[in-house]
């Protein structure tokens, strides 16, 4: 890792920014806009540039240059947003940033107070950027969860327009237990959808890392009220554990200090606006016995709301296709639905829903009614022990679509794998994967690489796949999984590789991982911040930019 962060270092200084073209659209047909406004890209998380708004291609992908660095104090996770030439981002430490695209300037930042502590990081949730408003109102806002709370800032000064808390427990339980705080927090990014005519609605999802008798989690629906002081208003929060979905401002703390702390929602929503339903995953549960017997859910899951009302349309769990006998146990084993869901379109014509789990399979259902498509044994899962997995699909995959807006194949790469026989060492080593959503067969898989807790992107061919414990990104053929280029990183990063016109950009730094976490709690992230300060590896957490080559856009010399 010294050795990669000290190329990537050397890389920043040599490269003059007259070496650059610039990071704004292209402007080709069909492209609107070359920004990354939110997690995933879009509603349905592609994770896919569109075509024309990048000149990035298999062919000219190993040209692409460190072009800079913005160091922040503690480590990025988060995927940044790219908008109207600004990166926003934030990092562990709760600060939020918004840096010039194009230089790598601060422009400003914020910091988030929270009263709940984070099992990672204050800021985990990836922003989304809209305009919203009308008339007077009409603004640019930056959206993402913080803590426990959801955050409104101006996208242009960084000054806070709303906010509110999203904890379960009423404020008197959050009082008494301040002596022995409890973990809330939003690690789901929010799902913003415009309205003309009305409030914009926000979709982000809420855990409470498996805590019992700390509140309901689940998924819940904000309105965003512009004016003269916007707010953001509960429409609906939908309960995992009780299937229920309760109304307003009391429906956030109904059932505080009950409920098992199963189902929380780490995952990030996906949207079809145009069926009115959303899409989410969730996690196992640490007392699945115990649910059962309450006639609760227990069961990791894909679920489908109603936009409108929050009510179920459908819910898959794999689980449920055991015997009876042994769901409990496969319910505590830690099979999270962690990475986000996809929506795309299959070869028949049909809208569909993919997610991977931590089981290291990518399951496919039809967006509607939640029927099978295909299962894909995609890899060795990571399963340490009985309750306990460190691997699977922890970042979310990318679709690459073909002109007609088909999905050609699903690609995404795989956490840490834990082999359990002889037979299980083939699939340790498919660390990056293409599949075939329709089919649910492995076009290809990279042996080459390493583990990696971030999400997939994919532009005119490309996959970029960030490699977590090599710090760098990897650049492959999505046809054929060859390898195009290698980028090193300045810190191991665990964020998606924005692609934003001729531009890809990246968060940095991860200093604790799901496995550290697990098997310590977040003692060792309080022993570190003790005694070294916020982070030691805070020399390396921030946003890097890599851009093309001036030559090899204009085809000058």
């Amino acid at each position: 890792m010294r050795r990669l962060i000290a190329t990537a270092a050397a890389a920043v200084l040599l490269v003059g920014p007259a070496l650059f073209a610039a990071s704004g659209a292209p402007g080709g047909p069909g492209c609107r806009s070359a920004d990354w406004p939110m997690y995933g890209h879009d509603l349905r998380h592609t994770f896919a540039a569109p075509a024309g708004c990048s000149r990035i291609t298999t062919g000219n992908v190993a040209t692409l240059l460190p072009a800079w660095f913005f160091h922040t104090k503690d480590s990025m996770t988060a995927s940044p947003a790219v908008s109207h030439g600004m990166v926003y981002d934030g990092s562990w430490d709760g600060t939020f940033y918004a840096v010039d695209a194009q230089t790598g300037q601060l422009r400003w930042k914020f910091h988030i107070t929270t009263t709940s502590p984070a099992a990672f990081g204050r800021i985990e949730s990836s922003p989304a950027v809209v305009t919203a408003g009308s008339g007077a109102d009409r603004r640019r806002v930056v959206i993402f969860g913080g803590g426990s709370r959801v955050w409104v800032l101006d996208a242009l000064t960084g000054q806070e327009l709303a906010s509110i808390e999203l904890d379960p427990r009423r404020p008197a339980a959050r009082r008494a237990a301040l002596a022995n705080p409890r973990v809330v927090e939003l690690e789901s990014s929010p799902a913003v959808v415009p309205a003309r005519h009305r409030s914009d609605r926000i979709y982000i999802g809420m855990d409470v890392h498996d805590e019992a008798h700390v509140g309901r989690t689940g998924l819940v629906a904000l309105h965003l009220v512009p004016g003269r002081h916007w707010s953001l208003r509960p429409v609906w929060k939908y309960d995992v554990e009780t299937n229920r979905v309760y109304r307003g401002r009391r429906g956030l703390t109904h059932g505080s200090g009950q409920g098992l702390g199963c189902g929380g929602v780490w995952s990030s929503p996906a949207v079809d606006v145009r069926r009115g339903l959303v899409y989410f995953g969730t996690a196992s549960c640490d007392y699945a016995a115990q649910e059962k017997a309450a006639h609760e859910t227990y069961v990791p899951q894909m679920v489908a709301l109603h936009t409108s009302s929050g009510k179920p349309a459908w819910r898959f769990s794999p689980t449920r296709l055991l015997p009876e006998s042994q769901r409990v146990a496969n319910a505590s084993t830690d099979a999270d639905f962690g990475a986000s869901p996809n929506l795309f379109k299959l070869p028949d014509g049909q809208l569909a829903v993919g997610e991977g789990n931590k089981d290291a399979k990518y399951y496919v259902r039809t967006a509607a009614h939640g029927r099978a498509v295909s299962t894909t044994v995609a890899g060795q899962a990571g399963l340490l022990n009985p309750n306990f997995a460190v691997g699977g699909f922890l970042g979310t995959t990318a679709v690459q679509s073909g002109p007609d807006g088909t999905a050609d194949r699903i690609i995404g790469g795989t956490a840490i794998p834990i082999p359990h026989s002889l037979a299980d060492l083939n699939k340790t080593t498919w660390f990056i994967r293409a599949i075939d959503p329709q089919r649910g067969t492995v076009d290809w898989v990279d042996r080459l690489a390493v583990p990696t807790y971030g999400a997939s992107s994919v532009v005119n061919g490309v996959v970029f796949v960030p490699l977590t414990l090599a710090s760098s990104v990897l650049a492959l053929d999505a046809a054929t999984g060859a390898t195009l280029w290698i980028g090193p990183v300045i810190g191991p990063p665990s964020s998606t590789a924005v692609v934003a016109g001729d531009s890809v950009y990246i968060g940095t730094g991860t200093r604790e991982t799901d496995l550290e976490y697990k098997a310590v709690s977040d003692t060792l992230q309080n022993l570190l911040k003790n005694t070294l300060g916020e982070s030691p590896l805070s020399p390396i957490s921030g946003i890097q930019a890599f851009r093309l080559a001036r030559d090899v856009v204009t085809g000058s010399r």
